[in-house]
C-alpha cells in the first residue's frame, strides 16, 4: 500500500501575496514621496504607479494562493491576511497617486503662469532699457 501525501498547494502564492501587501502599505509613503521630489523637480512620477501595480498584484497572489488552498484543503489565512492588506495599500497608493497627479497639475499650471509673468516682466525690463 502507498500512502498518498497530499500537502496543501498555494501556500507559497498566499505567503507571497501576503509580503507584497506588507510591503505595499508599509513602504508607499515612501515611494509618493520620492515620486513628489521627482514631480517638484521636473519629472514625472512613474514610480507611484509601479507601486500600485505592485499593490493590486499583492491582491491578485491572495486570491490565487486562497483558491488553491480551499480546493487542496489547507489554511488560508495568510491568504485572507494578504488580501485585505493588500486591499487596504492599493487603496491607499490609489490615494496617493491621485493626490501626486493632481499637484502635478496645478504645478504646471503655476509653472506656465510664473513662466508668462516673467517673460512680461523680462520684455518691459527690455523696452525701458531702449528707451533710456
Amino acid at each position: 500500500m502507498t500512502e498518498m501525501n497530499t500537502t496543501p498547494q498555494g501556500k507559497g502564492l498566499a505567503v507571497g501575496g501576503f509580503v507584497l501587501s506588507i510591503v505595499g502599505l508599509v513602504l508607499s509613503s515612501w515611494i509618493a514621496a520620492i515620486s513628489a521630489i521627482a514631480i517638484a523637480a521636473g519629472g514625472s512620477g512613474w514610480l507611484m504607479y509601479l507601486w500600485l501595480v505592485l499593490c493590486i498584484v499583492s491582491i491578485v497572489l491572495s486570491v490565487m494562493g486562497m483558491s488553491k488552498l480551499g480546493k487542496t484543503g489547507g489554511k488560508k489565512g495568510l491568504g485572507v491576511a494578504g488580501l485585505v492588506i493588500g486591499i487596504v495599500a492599493t487603496v491607499w497608493a490609489i490615494i496617493l497617486t491621485l493626490g501626486l497627479s493632481v499637484a502635478s497639475s496645478a504645478l504646471d499650471a503655476a509653472g506656465d503662469q510664473f513662466k508668462d509673468d516673467f517673460q512680461k516682466e523680462w520684455n518691459k525690463a527690455l523696452e525701458d532699457l531702449d528707451n533710456n
